[in-house]
């Protein structure tokens, strides 16, 4: 498990928006594409992320298991990445603070000791950036 967090001077509200606009994520995660389900998020949504590298592709899809707008929410793996993510936005000084926790792995019993190790490592330097570029402010 591995948990990022982004500083902004985004208010809660605005923050919010821009960190559950899943669909939004592909411009801050590279070599990325996201289909979701119509409307707004809410518990049951889903939506998956693909990643392509040439001819390699890897789908990670996701449904919202908890929703607090505009405080929390937390979604479940459901793809062959498993685990879940939570993203939490608070106050933070004038602006805001948005906390991502993550937790994933690939394979059965015998990989996902050490793939969740792997991620547990790799995982702060994929979404760290993202998560940054998600409460920067860009105009």
């Amino acid at each position: 498990m591995f948990t990022v967090t982004g500083e902004s001077s985004l208010t809660p509200a605005e923050l919010w928006a821009r960190a559950v606009d899943f669909g939004a994520h592909t411009a801050t995660v590279p070599l990325t594409t996201t289909r979701t389900d119509g409307g707004e998020p809410h518990e049951g949504w889903s939506f998956t992320v693909r990643t392509t590298l040439g001819p390699v592709r890897l789908d990670d899809s996701m449904v919202v298991a908890e929703w607090e707008p505009p405080l929390r929410w937390r979604v479940h793996k459901t793809g062959p990445i498993h685990g879940w993510a939570e993203g939490v936005v608070s106050p933070s000084g004038a602006g805001s603070r948005l906390t991502w926790t993550e937790e994933l792995w690939f394979g059965g019993k015998l990989l996902s000791p050490l793939t969740r190790r792997v991620g547990d490592v790799v995982g702060p330097l994929l979404f760290g950036p993202v998560v940054r570029r998600i409460a920067t402010v860009t105009r």
